[in-house]
């Protein structure tokens, strides 16, 4: 198993860097105005883990919880293979029936879980979720480790002149849990030694659905006397990383905080202290699934005239991964790389920008390049066919690169063909038509002209093949006994793909569906209703939703990329993208929404009903918001209405009062609406949790068709 590296980061303050905003199902949607009803059905939202670390080979007993009810947790489930885990007891914090595993009636806002790591998992972070009869939490993560774990002492470590013992080597599983929470470690050190802290912190809270403040940690390393020896902030986007070789032997001391001195109990970390291998580069980048790579490393404890290997497992994504090396003098962490099937090539020496002299290439490779200096740009040349679709794309910061490149065509005479930045987060991706036959060189250089060793990319090279990108909101899909809910769907087309584009619902527990989909030729958003029977009992597991289109080429088949919501301060909504994807049966539902007609026909430039009823049920009785988008403050996240449909808000009843059972949607055609065969719509009913976080629910699929009149 591997595990993509995800390399974003959320900050406190400001989004260290671009966050990718696509639907989610747990929604927000129209506010309700206070007071608002609290739903009686609410998936636990997950804040925080500590200890956030488990050494492999190990078990660990974890605290888990957050926003909502984690009373009478079921399992975990985590992603890959090579973790497992088991609900023990509710924390002590929690009532007495939630303590007893009470279902529905007892509260719990954290649980005490143990997580077993076999010997041979793959090290890194690892999401897990926490299943409960309301549903599937949201998204969590373990950090997998090879040191052993040593839990912070709170009462201890904020002594600056004692701080807490730890050994060389180990994994530091800490909280910065309070307003000038300072955490000070102890550790002895040889002569010549040389130790390596690493800190994963903030990245582990990108992917937390409802955090509004996050950690900005920080690292300061100190000798006996109290004078600073080293710092670092920011080495692993928001992350630090520290290297240090000790002159003499002794008792030193490495402090954590946030750089600002706040604090939130939900701030866990794990600082690893090695004094083992540790790579912070490797080249060539780029390595082929289901092969061993040897690749030159530089970092620390290693001899870097000696190449490591990388043992790349045959079904590795394709894109970025983090794999452990090994080296002479043992393995290393985790270290970013791009999986490709595409041949392999890398610069040789240092590639000239000036066109007679760019290296020389040939179309499809993916070309592992340095910009090893400051000004460095790089040239490498290529021979294009008069009217061939090529792409091009460059994979640098995705894979902790510090490099932010700029891509650029220019052809024999000098001139700029094309250019792109910043498509990908930092990395740029191009798609460019040769006019005709010639040589054309594609330059790589840095956005601010710098360089070095950390510079490192990996370009893509190829003739376009038609091809897509699906992202699915939401990453979680709890349906209630009885009930349904909608599962939204996005087609990013490239390279000139226009066909049609199907999609399949694997994994599903017993006695929950989903609907058929099929987004037609040109289209790029749609909709699948997932349902469960009333014979549905509460279960959850790992599904995936599978889409498969036809190409000149051969079937094209992709695995839809989950988004976890992320709400941002002050209401805002934000996603992030997920490894794993979630459905749950669940206890029934606040609400089943029930819709007719099935069918719906509208003539250009005129409008149809669509009546509404609900089915309450658990004794809910509080206000629905009724739609056909998933909007939130007023952006549509998506909308899988045909052209030219809209809502008519002024004729449709979308607002049910408090024990209200009824409601209507008009949806309107433009006189220039163009004709449609069929769209699958739902009309969603949406019950609040708080003032922000909404859970959808909806009707059987709508089929919409547009006429001439």
């Amino acid at each position: 198993m591997i595990r993509p590296l995800m390399a974003r980061s959320r900050s406190r303050v400001r989004g260290r860097h671009g966050r990718l905003l696509l639907g989610v199902i747990a929604i927000a949607g129209l506010l309700i105005p206070p007071p608002v009803a609290r739903a009686q059905t609410s998936y636990p939202m997950l804040a925080r883990v500590h200890p956030v670390a488990v050494q492999r080979g190990t078990s660990a007993e974890i605290s888990v919880g957050g926003v909502g009810n984690f009373a009478g947790a079921t399992s975990l489930l985590f992603e890959g293979t090579g973790l497992t885990g088991v609900i023990l007891v509710a924390d002590s914090g929690a009532s007495k029936s939630a303590r007893k595993g009470a279902g529905r009636n007892g509260v719990a806002s954290s649980i005490r879980v143990k997580i077993t790591a076999t010997p041979d998992v793959v090290l890194g972070p690892r999401e897990f979720r926490v299943i409960t009869p309301r549903g599937a939490s949201s998204v969590g993560q373990i950090v997998v480790v090879a040191e052993p774990v040593v839990v912070e002492e709170d009462a201890i470590n904020d002594d600056p002149e004692k701080g807490q013992l730890i050994p060389v080597p180990s994994a530091v599983a800490g909280v910065v849990g309070k307003v000038e929470d300072v955490d000070w470690y102890a550790f002895r050190a040889e002569a010549g030694q040389t130790i390596v802290f690493s800190l994963w912190g903030n990245r582990l809270e990108d992917k937390i659905h409802d955090l509004q403040s996050h950690l900005d940690p920080i690292l300061q390393l100190f000798d006996a006397t109290g004078r600073e020896l080293a710092a670092n902030d920011n080495h692993n986007f928001a992350d630090p990383m520290l290297a240090h070789t000790f002159k003499a032997a002794g008792t030193y001391k490495i402090l954590v905080r946030d750089t600002t001195y706040d604090g939130n109990p939900n701030w866990s970390y794990v600082l690893q202290v090695s004094n083992g291998p540790f790579a912070k580069t490797a080249f060539p980048m780029a390595v082929k699934p289901g092969a061993t790579a040897e690749l030159n490393v530089s970092g620390y404890n290693i001899d870097e005239a000696r190449p490591a290997r990388a043992v790349v497992p045959s079904g590795a994504p394709l894109g970025p991964i983090a794999l452990s090396l090994t080296t002479d003098r043992g393995e290393t962490p985790p270290v970013p790389l791009v999986a490709t099937n595409l041949p392999l090539a890398t610069e040789a020496g240092d590639a000239p920008s000036e066109f007679a002299k760019a290296q020389a290439s040939e179309f499809p490779v993916a070309l592992s390049g340095r910009l090893g200096a400051a000004n460095d740009r790089d040239g490498f040349r290529f021979e294009s066919k008069k009217g061939t679709l090529y792409s091009f794309e460059i994979i640098a910061r995705r894979v902790g690169s510090s490099a932010d490149p700029v891509l650029r065509l220019i052809n024999s005479q000098g001139a700029k063909l094309a250019e792109a930045d910043d498509i990908f987060g930092k990395d740029p991706r191009l798609e460019w038509t040769a006019p005709n036959d010639g040589p054309v060189m594609v330059e790589v250089r840095d956005l601010h002209s710098r360089g070095g060793a950390g510079f490192g990319y990996v370009l893509l090279a190829e003739a376009a093949r038609p091809d897509f990108l699906v992202t699915c909101d939401p990453d979680k899909v709890n349906v209630g006994a009885g009930s349904r809910v909608p599962l939204f769907v996005k087609v990013e087309r490239r390279n000139g793909f226009t066909g049609a584009v199907s999609f399949a619902l694997n994994g599903l527990p017993e006695n929950v569906t989903a609907s058929a989909l099929t987004i037609p030729s040109g289209g790029t958003q749609g909709l699948v209703v997932v349902s469960a029977t009333v014979e549905a009992r509460p279960g959850a597991a790992i599904a995936t939703l599978q889409a498969k289109a036809d190409s000149p080429g051969g079937p094209i088949v992709h695995p839809a990329v989950p988004r976890e919501e992320i709400y941002l301060p002050g209401g805002g909504r934000g996603l992030y993208s997920v490894s794993t994807m979630v459905v749950a049966a669940t206890e029934p539902s606040d609400i089943a929404v029930e819709a007719s007609p099935k069918q719906v026909v509208l003539k250009s430039g005129e409008s149809a009903t669509i009546d509404v009823s609900i089915v309450r049920h658990a004794g809910f009785t509080g206000p629905v918001n009724l739609a056909v988008e998933l909007s939130h403050l007023g952006q549509v996240f998506a909308s899988p209405l045909p052209a030219g449909v809209t809502l008519k808000a002024d004729a449709s009843k979308t607002l049910i009062a408090s024990g209200a059972m009824t409601g209507k949607i008009v949806l309107e055609a433009a006189a220039n609406a163009p004709p449609n065969p069929g769209t699958p719509i739902c009309v969603m009913g949406h019950v609040s949790i708080n003032f922000v976080v909404k859970t959808g629910y909806c009707s059987d699929p709508i089929m919409v068709r547009v006429v001439g009149k």
